[in-house]
């Protein structure tokens, strides 16, 4: 059988005369009368000299001046976090005053089944799906720019550029027809007429005629008319570009979330609506 080492004791107390159990916190004891000497274990040493820590910060708080929150609950906190006037301290959730719960209830449709907040409106972003807020600038996930993603966006959908597309084509090869007809085939008159005629009426005036008659016109990141380098790179690289491709940099347009086509990447260009630009 296992025995206890000196060191270790039951914690019950013992006459110091003869040896006898005594009553814990007797004064003396019951077989010989001798008094009782209680000594101070090494817990209650422990926490005699304890000093508790504001919950707060850390700082060491003595139990005269520990301060107690009536809100949370918390203890102990030192002077710098506990507010005398509310009784609060620094931990409490901050308290919502009635102007600010005045300005929260207008900003709350009241129906019949109570006041609740309005669902902010989302769209799919075309680049990553992410769903995006309306009239947001851009998306935060993969950086795709929405400078016009309201319902009443100015962007020019397919169908109108098409139209316009149609009636700019048909002058330059009505020209390269006469040309070739009255005076002598020249090879290559018709790319050189299609690209003067772009270049030059959007250059001057930021639409061709074709644009005019659909009330849509070309302008630059900034909404302004584009200066002539992007004209060059949106009407001679980027169409080159689209011809090559098929005409699907053209097509393009119609997923596209801001209508635009490579011609109009490769150009940092848009094509708006001339009354709303």
């Amino acid at each position: 059988m296992a025995t206890q080492g000196p060191e270790i004791t039951t914690g019950d107390p013992f006459c110091g005369n003869c040896g006898s159990a005594v009553i814990p916190g007797a004064a003396a004891c019951e077989n010989c009368g001798a008094a009782i000497q209680h000594e101070h274990g090494p817990v209650e040493e422990l926490i005699s000299s304890y000093i508790p820590y504001c919950r707060a910060c850390g700082v060491p708080v003595p139990d005269d001046v520990a301060l107690h929150c009536t809100k949370c609950g918390v203890t102990p906190l030192c002077l710098e976090h506990f507010y005398p006037s509310t009784r609060s301290c620094s931990l409490c959730p901050p308290e919502v005053t009635a102007e600010a719960r005045e300005k929260l209830s207008s900003k709350m449709t009241r129906s019949a089944s109570g006041p609740w907040a309005q669902p902010a409106t989302t769209f799919p972003c075309g680049q990553c799906g992410a769903r995006l807020r309306r009239g947001v600038g851009y998306c935060p996930n993969c950086g795709a720019e929405y400078a016009g993603a309201n319902a009443d966006s100015s962007y020019v959908g397919f169908f109108p550029r098409l139209g316009a597309a149609i009636i700019d084509a048909a002058v330059p090869i009505l020209i390269t027809t006469l040309i070739n007809v009255m005076f002598v085939s020249f090879p290559g008159i018709f790319v050189l007429l299609f690209v003067s005629y772009h270049a030059g009426f959007t250059h001057k005036l930021g639409q061709t005629p074709g644009k005019m008659a659909m009330g849509i016109q070309i302008v630059g990141s900034d909404h302004e008319k584009p200066t002539l380098r992007q004209i060059i790179l949106r009407e001679v690289i980027g169409k080159l570009i689209v011809f090559l491709a098929m005409f699907i940099g053209f097509i393009w347009v119609i997923w596209d979330p801001q209508r635009r086509g490579w011609h109009d990447y490769i150009g940092n260009t848009y094509v708006v609506r001339k009354d709303q630009q």
